[in-house]
């Protein structure tokens, strides 16, 4: 059997042009989920893909997606009342015809609102995010005005449930009505609302049921039947060229530069829709539907989003797992100089299939620098500065074409080749559980030290034991690669898949391998909330968290015993193998 030849990314083939060409077609439709408009745009793409030497397919399913229609706001002093332009939000609740009329409370922020907003229209400084949303419901507001500081106002969507919602997630969706204002407007608004005014606002928003596409497109592997899931979103904000046309003329690009490389695993582009207008539910669905052959099959979740922007640098800190941050490094480092940092996976772009177990790798690549004139001020605000986001254009009339800029746009994509190159033709997953291991480690020690009610001397002993047993796998992986041992190849990544689905789903998530956690900010692993607030607890609240961290330890020590016990099987078949043979 002849051995496997690694061969290096072909970066030189990754054309400018043929992206612009693709980002040019793709602005022409405004490709809302759901509509004639993106429907034009799957074909585009998948007649694309067929060139590019895919099998292809679309798969039509029911999603629940909301699309925001005409919005109005009028501020009521002495008698008259101006009209100011807004917006309003995907999943936003409708006002219906007659409006709502309310004195407005104004905050800069909604945790500023508690025991004033009861009744009242809140006027807050920021995005209409989620987060923002369902605090304000909590304070008891019955709407909300979001003040953008940015000159065009940000498109968002406000709901917290993740993908189509399911009979018991429909209480959980927005109930109040939100619109946006932006630049020169929003100053007004804040000051009338400083004074307690009163303000008009109307809202439509036609949230129902609707059929979505899903494209997909398959290159095959030569050797193993695993494959890597390599995704972007195609409907759009209005003409969407960077957000996500970019990102989708990187996908048919890579499609068409990697037809023509031996691979050892294969890769499937997914295209999806009801991102922006249904909370990710084409994503959502998929993962849902195609649970069991992800589980057997996938060995990588590789996201793209927005990329090519005007302007913009490579952005280090990218979403990113330990075990798979060292092969962005590594690209990153090659074409750019420079070390990759990574930051911890959240909930945000087509990130759902955490649950499964998936390692995940990247959602944007580039972004603007916080001083940059194209950063966008909202999005700063929004992520606690030090980044511009993906441009004050993002999500709003202006994103077309000139927001693009062919060099940059050919440089993330050359980001996502190398990245990609790497995990299809590597006969082992450079997948580094050793990474994940330590990262447990110095968690679990900062829990311990700060917490003494916090019992984690059996976690912590599972999770140096994973240490041991990744380091083994790592050295058997590495010894069969060179052999071209094409069993023991495959052992040694059914064994790191497996490490993955019982890592990931406890790190990334509380609902576990078969549910989607809500759309809510996450810093930390959920299965360690409890366990670090017992460090500033006491009495009986330490000892209901208690309860609590008692159980998420029995899943994080399982999960690590887990993973830790199918690389020892590996390693150790190898060895009494070795001994069959003397």
């Amino acid at each position: 059997m002849a051995r496997w030849t690694m061969t290096a990314p072909p970066y030189d083939q990754v054309n400018a042009s043929r992206m612009m060409a693709d980002v040019e077609a793709l602005a022409r439709w405004v490709r809302l989920s759901g509509t004639a408009d993106e429907m034009e745009a799957v074909r585009y793409a998948q007649k694309r893909l067929r060139a590019a030497g895919c099998q292809t397919r679309v798969i039509l399913h029911d999603a629940f997606i909301s699309l925001p229609g005409a919005a109005s706001l009028q501020v009521l002093t002495d008698g008259a009342a101006a009209a100011v332009s807004c917006i309003t939000h995907s999943f936003a609740a409708p006002t219906g015809p007659g409006g709502l009329e309310r004195a407005a409370v104004y905050a800069a922020g909604p945790a500023d609102l508690t025991g004033v907003a009861a009744g009242r229209i809140a006027v807050v400084d920021g995005l209409a995010s989620p987060a923002v949303v369902r605090a304000v419901e909590m304070a008891g507001a019955a709407g909300l005005v979001c003040l953008n500081r940015d000159p065009y106002v940000h498109e968002m969507i406000v709901s917290t449930v993740w993908g189509s919602p399911t009979l018991e997630d429909l209480a959980a969706l927005p109930k109040i009505p939100v619109v946006s204002v932006a630049g020169r407007d929003a100053g007004p608004v804040r000051e009338a609302a400083r004074t307690g005014a009163r303000l008009r606002l109307f809202a439509e928003v036609d949230t129902r049921w609707r059929q979505t596409p899903i494209l997909i497109g398959e290159l095959p592997g030569a050797v193993e039947e695993t494959f890597v899931l390599f995704s972007g979103h195609l409907d759009s904000w209005h003409r969407g060229a960077m957000d996500n046309g970019g990102a989708n003329a990187t996908m048919l690009e890579l499609a068409r530069v990697m037809g023509s490389v031996r691979r050892y695993r294969g890769v499937r582009f997914a295209f999806w829709s009801g991102h922006s207008h249904g909370r990710y539910s084409g994503s959502t669905w998929y993962a849902d539907h195609y649970w069991h052959e992800l589980d057997a099959r996938c060995v990588l979740h590789l996201n793209v989003d927005s990329t090519g922007g005007r302007g913009s640098i490579l952005n280090r800190h990218a979403y990113a797992m330990p075990e798979t941050r060292g092969v962005a490094d590594a690209v990153i480092r090659e074409l750019a100089g420079g070390r990759f940092a990574g930051q911890r996976v959240g909930r945000m772009g087509d990130q759902s299939f955490l649950g499964v177990g998936l390692p995940s790798l990247l959602m944007d690549i580039s972004e603007q620098e916080g001083t940059s004139p194209e950063a966008s001020v909202d999005f700063s605000a929004f992520s606690g500065g030090g980044t511009g986001g993906l441009g004050w254009w993002w999500h709003t009339t202006e994103d077309t074409p000139d927001k693009i800029d062919p060099a940059l746009l050919e440089r993330d994509a050359r980001v996502y080749l190398g990245i990609l190159h790497t995990f299809v033709t590597s006969p082992v997953l450079p997948l580094d559980y050793g990474a994940t291991a330590r990262e447990w480690l110095k968690r679990l020690g900062e829990v311990r030290a700060a917490s003494p009610w916090a019992d984690v001397k059996g976690a912590l002993a599972e999770a140096r034991r994973l240490v041991r047993g990744a380091e083994a796998l790592r050295r058997h992986a590495q010894a069969v690669a060179a052999s071209g041992d094409r069993a023991g190849i495959r052992a040694a990544n059914a064994a790191l898949m497996a490490m993955g689905r019982a890592l990931i789903p406890v790190d990334f998530t509380r609902a576990g391998r078969f549910g989607h956690d809500p759309a809510l900010p996450q810093s930390d692993p959920p299965h360690l909330a409890a366990l670090r607030a017992l460090a500033h607890a006491s009495g009986d609240e330490a000892r209901h968290l208690a309860v609590r961290a008692v159980r998420d330890l029995n899943a994080i020590r399982h999960a690590l015993a887990t993973a830790a016990q199918a690389a020892e099987a590996v390693v150790s078949a190898q060895r009494a193998g070795r001994r069959g043979q003397r």
